[in-house]
């Protein structure tokens, strides 16, 4: 897949598209573009997905919580994995907030990338928001521009529209199954394992204290989690506390801390990537630190022998 960061600097190129946050990646963008995908097929055009450096989310609410469920190099992955052809990463700005859909389409669209196949979700609107402005209108301005623009079918397995906002639901209620489910995928993390307070090797479980790459990157609930971390080209489980550590209640700071099953290298300053399986329980204050380490010791034997 060949990334676009500036359009400028690309050659038009007749290509069906599709616009959007895609945010996760989930089960209905990947039935989007699949569908996107056979119709381009049939015209002999490359799909391209066009998308933003940032969610427009943080243009407007700068200071939201973190809400992210991919990154960007995590969302490139993604969609490369699926085949796209060309995926166009626009910076989202406050010049770009102001254009409206009709003068997006002809002068970004098909001005600078040559979309002649637009597909549109059922729902999405793009440009500045206009009364009762939807898919019809995108339709007429397509015509007007010589690009066909249809409407791609929602995706309802077992009836329910399946968006990011929901995944972002069922992670924040830590209902792992339910994320996994509405993703396709597992839901991960990267980041880079940074020096801690050794306080799990004083316990027998050394751990690695994980840095995320993107501070509005969305992750569990505080608690404990079977996990499965990647790490030089090799996958191995894990169990991952996500919380401050009541028990020990050293600063109280939240932290993510892995500890990797039959794995001992140093890879402080390493780069991991950390998906998450299953959980296991909620972070719980345990009356004496051996307490506390019997426990631990209890949810590695769990993830070790997969019960």
């Amino acid at each position: 897949m060949k990334v676009i960061t500036d359009i400028y600097d690309f050659s038009a190129l007749p290509c069906a598209a599709t616009v959007g946050s895609f945010d996760g990646v989930h089960c209905g963008h990947r039935a989007m573009l699949a569908e996107l995908r056979a119709v381009a097929n049939k015209k002999g055009l490359p799909l391209m997905v066009v998308t933003f450096t940032r969610h427009p989310r943080l243009l407007f609410d700068g200071e939201c919580e973190p809400f992210l469920l991919t990154t960007n190099d995590e969302k490139m992955a993604l969609l490369d994995s699926m085949g796209v052809d060309y995926c166009v990463l626009l910076d989202f700005d406050s010049c770009m907030a102001a254009m409206s859909a009709g003068r997006f389409m002809k002068e970004v669209l098909v001005g600078q990338l040559g979309v002649q196949l637009l597909g549109v979700g059922y729902d999405h609107h793009f440009g500045k928001p206009a009364p009762d402005e939807g898919l019809e209108q995108y339709i007429a301005y397509g015509k007007e521009l010589g690009v066909e623009v249809f409407g791609l079918s929602c995706f309802r397995p077992d009836g329910e529209k399946i968006s990011s906002s929901m995944v972002r639901r069922a992670l924040s209620a830590g209902d792992i199954p339910s994320v996994a489910r509405l993703l396709g995928h597992d839901f991960s993390f990267s980041g880079v394992v940074v020096h801690g307070a050794a306080i799990g090797r004083k316990l027998g479980f050394p751990t690695a204290n994980v840095d995320i790459d993107d501070c509005m990157k969305l992750l569990p609930p505080d608690g404990v989690y079977e996990v499965r971390v990647a790490f030089d080209g090799l996958l191995y489980k894990g169990v991952m506390n996500i919380g401050v550590k009541p028990t020990i209640a050293d600063n109280l700071l939240r932290t993510i801390e892995v500890f990797i099953v039959d794995f001992s290298s140093d890879i402080y300053g390493c780069a991991v990537e950390v998906a998450v399986v299953r959980r296991l329980r909620g972070e719980m204050e345990f009356k004496s630190v051996e307490a506390l380490r019997l426990q631990i010791e209890s949810d590695v034997a769990r993830v070790k022998n997969g019960n």
